[in-house]
């Protein structure tokens, strides 16, 4: 089990792979810091963030099915969780559900809020698409993020690897007793699961942690190969950000 099936391409050669971790993490950014700017019914400066996303996207030689796909979860859930600023904003009443009734600048701010989410969003699929999660890490670090901070996300992507393994194999060692047949059986099996997945890790935690002191580890994980900031991307990114700051002035203005 890995997370490989999410940077699928990371090895793709394009202008995106190209830049390195640590600006693409800044571009990431900054279009979604960008697409939060854009005051609520500036249409046009919003449709062009999205539109900027979706080039970078584009740029990245993402086929828009998969983009759809990575995309579909987090804005499903940016939708819903959207969904009351219909009924809450005051404005005048344009249509009702029921009890409840939606007004104008309820949809102005719904539809904001998703479009901003929808840049955001698209911004965040390809910063993972392109970028391994351990370069991610080591760009954060370079960024100057916490070491703390970096460093619990490193051990937890390799630990949460290692825990999926451990539960593939109890699932399959419970399929080949029969075990979690019928409703009951289907919880005391997640139950049990559950409690033999924690009892491992903690106690693999606890021998990991040992072997990482007697090894020399000072609350900071090696890097063996990395692409540190170099003028290109700082140009790519910095045209970016150029571009996405204008976008903002011209709706405000």
């Amino acid at each position: 089990m890995g997370f490989h099936h999410l940077d699928h391409y990371a090895a793709t050669a394009s202008p995106v792979t190209r830049t390195t971790p640590a600006a693409r993490v800044v571009g990431a950014v900054g279009l979604a810091l960008t697409a939060s700017l854009v005051p609520p019914g500036a249409w046009t400066a919003m449709a062009a963030v999205l539109g900027l996303s979706l080039a970078v996207a584009l740029a990245a030689r993402i086929p828009p099915r998969v983009l759809l796909a990575r995309a579909s979860v987090p804005l499903g859930f940016l939708v819903l969780a959207s969904a009351g600023v219909l009924f809450m904003a005051p404005g005048v009443n344009v249509a009702a559900l029921g009890p409840l009734s939606v007004t104008d600048r309820g949809v102005v701010l719904f539809a904001s809020a998703a479009g901003r989410g929808a840049a955001a969003v698209v911004a965040g699929v390809v910063l993972v698409s392109t970028t391994p999660f351990p370069e991610l890490v080591t760009a954060l670090k370079e960024l100057r993020l916490p070491r703390a901070v970096t460093s619990s996300l490193a051990l937890a992507y390799r630990f949460l690897v290692v825990l999926g393994e451990d539960v593939t194999r109890i699932r399959r060692a419970a399929q080949v007793r029969n075990g979690g047949r019928g409703h009951v059986g289907g919880r005391r099996l997640a139950v049990g699961m559950a409690a033999a997945a924690f009892a491992r890790s903690y106690d693999r935690s606890e021998r990991v942690f040992r072997a990482m002191r007697v090894r020399g580890y000072r609350d900071s994980m090696p890097t063996l190969a990395y692409r540190p900031l170099d003028r290109a991307s700082v140009a790519r990114v910095g045209w970016l950000l150029a571009v996405g700051a204008t976008l903002v002035v011209v709706a405000r203005v």
